[in-house]
């Protein structure tokens, strides 16, 4: 999945090289020139050096085929115009802007970001429990950290009849049942995935894009 951060501070910092560990691809706008190289000299991400309230900066960042795009700049104002741009021009799937003001969270809702939220932490609970892509859904959260996920099993797919034993998942991963047309499967290690099967998953809600790695499972 890739993301884009706009805002080199301390929060867009934490942000990359966390998402960097959740497996995203990982772009950052930042109008600092000296931010701007010491993430390039310090963390595996795309930067790109500009104002990312403008289209011409996200389209650098890779904005047309993002999946979120989350503003950490300390304006709220500017968050809002971020997310609403990504929105509007780029079709982004999901936007997230931090508020630093909390009363600020749901007029910024309100006009246009998919999720406004003041603290770093929280971002990062939140873009974990984002995971739906259309095929990982999360049906139901067990507690904090972890949860129960739908996957949906491509046509095509390339472990088509290979034995859930063969293949490596997250610890703390577990496939509890299979829906296969009618049938409703309890799997053991020898149980082959085919495609278009529908599983549901036992998982902690930050190995959830690891699992959808493991599985080799592409977003629609």
């Amino acid at each position: 999945m890739k993301a884009i951060i706009v805002g080199g501070g301390k929060v867009g910092y934490y942000l990359a090289k966390t998402l960097l560990e959740r497996y995203y691809d990982v772009s950052v706008i930042e109008k600092d020139r000296m931010t701007c190289q010491y993430f390039a000299n310090t963390l595996d991400v795309t930067v790109v050096f500009g104002d990312g309230s403008t289209t011409k900066a996200l389209r650098k960042a890779g904005a047309e085929k993002c999946d979120s795009v989350i503003a950490v700049t300390g304006e709220d104002e500017v968050n809002l115009i971020i997310c609403q741009m990504a929105k509007r021009v780029f079709q982004v799937k999901k936007t997230i802007a931090k508020v630093n003001n909390p009363k600020n969270v749901e007029t910024i809702k309100s006009l246009g970001a998919d999720i406004a939220i003041s603290g770093t932490d929280n971002i990062i609970r939140q873009m974990e429990r984002e995971v739906d892509n259309s095929r990982i859904k999360e049906l139901l959260p067990i507690n904090e950290k972890a949860a129960v996920f739908e996957v949906i099993i491509p046509e095509d797919y390339v472990y088509d009849g290979r034995m859930i034993a063969d293949i490596k998942l997250p610890d703390g991963c577990n496939i509890i049942s299979i829906t296969r047309g009618q049938d409703f499967i309890i799997p053991r290690g020898r149980t082959k995935l085919l495609s278009n099967d529908i599983l549901l998953i036992v998982s902690s809600i930050s190995a959830a894009n690891e699992v959808r790695r493991m599985l080799k499972i592409k977003n629609k």
